[in-house]
């Protein structure tokens, strides 16, 4: 019994052995036939033999067992959250020159800075608005600090924009483009040893240049995408109380009616002022001049007429 069954499990070892070398020969021969007529039979030997190391592995190594129940596979890597924030901010001050500085301080405290400023006059009051470049975590602090140097919030809103699903289209765009140019800079290497034609060279560069075109694009966006995430805009609006105002007052207001007399006052004086520089530097030296010459004509008349009576007589 138990030499049958060591002759069955003899013929079986010899069985596999056979249906393995059989296998070896097929590829070897499907190998050879594959080998363009140009290729050296030395190559032909190393793919034959590198595919034969191959088969030998394959069949040596032993599928991985399967996971034990009630064992949880491996998840996929979670997808990084790209989210650019921006905020629109209006807000009322006494003073917008203050405010600017203190804003331009707040933003820098943050570890940001001012990517745009504008000021000029409204009604003899001075505005600005500001376009600040501050760290995503950073925003919420920043915008405190912002509206700390109000007199009141007219006007706050907060918009984001998620361009996670974006960014890790153009990270495969990417991978997919340089693995093409790989391909092709292999394909340029062959025909430039076996071709050896410019027409060919040429329009595989062409391609490749297209290639790595498209390759820089894809990385300048995500560069892009990548800064706005983690730097956030807030555009702010300063303006000054007095413009801020409403046309019918809720009440009176005698700090206001101050102000207005104060304005008024100031621009009649100017005028005033403005008068008398106009007639001392002006009107006073041309009055004079006319003078002048109306006593030198009175003159000469005068003496005219004294000749005139001489001669007469």
């Amino acid at each position: 019994m138990v030499s049958s069954a060591c002759g069955e499990g003899s013929n079986g070892g010899m069985k596999q052995r056979f249906v393995l070398l059989l296998l070896i020969a097929a590829l070897s021969c499907k190998n050879e036939q594959a080998v363009p007529a140009d290729v050296a039979p030395e190559t032909s030997a190393t793919a034959a033999t590198a595919i034969t190391g191959t088969v030998g592995r394959v069949a040596q190594s032993s599928p991985p067992p399967p996971p034990p129940p009630g064992t949880s596979l491996p998840q996929a890597p979670a997808m990084p959250r790209m989210i650019i924030r921006t905020a629109d901010v209006q807000l009322i001050v006494a003073d917008a020159a203050a405010a600017v500085d203190k804003i331009t301080a707040a933003a820098t405290a943050a570890g940001g800075y001012v990517a745009d400023s504008k000021r000029w006059r409204d009604q003899e009051q001075l505005r600005a608005t500001l376009t600040l470049r501050v760290p995503a975590a950073k925003l919420d602090a920043a915008l405190a600090s912002i509206r700390a140097t109000a007199t009141r919030v007219q006007s706050e809103t907060i918009g984001s924009d998620d361009v996670s699903q974006e960014y890790v289209d153009l990270e495969s765009q990417v991978r997919n483009l340089e693995a093409a140019e790989t391909e092709m800079r292999a394909l340029m290497t062959t025909i430039r040893e076996r071709a050896k034609k410019a027409e060919d060279i040429l329009e595989v560069y062409a391609k490749l240049t297209e290639l790595r075109g498209q390759i820089e694009q894809a990385k300048g966006r995500m560069r892009y995408l990548g800064q706005m995430s983690a730097m956030s805009t807030i555009k702010v609006e300063l303006v000054p109380d007095a413009i801020a105002k409403p046309v019918v007052a809720p009440g009176w207001q005698p700090v206001a009616i101050m102000k207005n007399a104060s304005r008024a006052l100031v621009i009649t004086l100017q005028t005033l002022a403005t008068c008398v520089i106009w007639i001392a530097i002006y009107i006073v030296p041309i009055a004079a001049i006319l003078l002048l010459v109306v006593l030198l004509l009175r003159r000469l008349i005068s003496r005219r007429r004294g000749g005139d009576a001489g001669t007469v007589k």
